[in-house]
């Protein structure tokens, strides 16, 4: 579980890549998700990456979008939204000290 707290789901998927807890680098499953994520329905969690696909997910107009398919189950998150939620955790820290 990561030391930071998260504003959405989305924010805790990014932060647990980045903890290195799920995920290879930029490529993360859609089974890691399921696994990491065993508390919140499979439903949900289920789609959490394809919803989140940069380029063909039109179906989930209000889903934050950084993922890209691969193969199948297989996702690369893009790095940008690492790297923002990077930024994030680190504008956080400051304002805590």
């Amino acid at each position: 579980m990561s030391k930071y707290i998260a504003k959405s789901i989305h924010d805790h998927l990014l932060d647990a890549m980045l903890d290195g807890l799920i995920g290879k680098g930029l490529v993360i499953t859609r089974q890691e998700v399921m696994s990491f994520f065993a508390d919140v329905k499979k439903s949900y969690t289920g789609v959490m990456l394809s919803n989140a696909e940069l380029e063909t997910s039109e179906s989930s107009p209000t889903w934050r979008k950084y993922t890209q398919r691969i193969g199948k189950g297989i996702y690369r998150v893009h790095p940008i939204a690492l790297a923002n939620r990077l930024r994030s955790r680190r504008k956080a820290e400051t304002t805590i000290d």
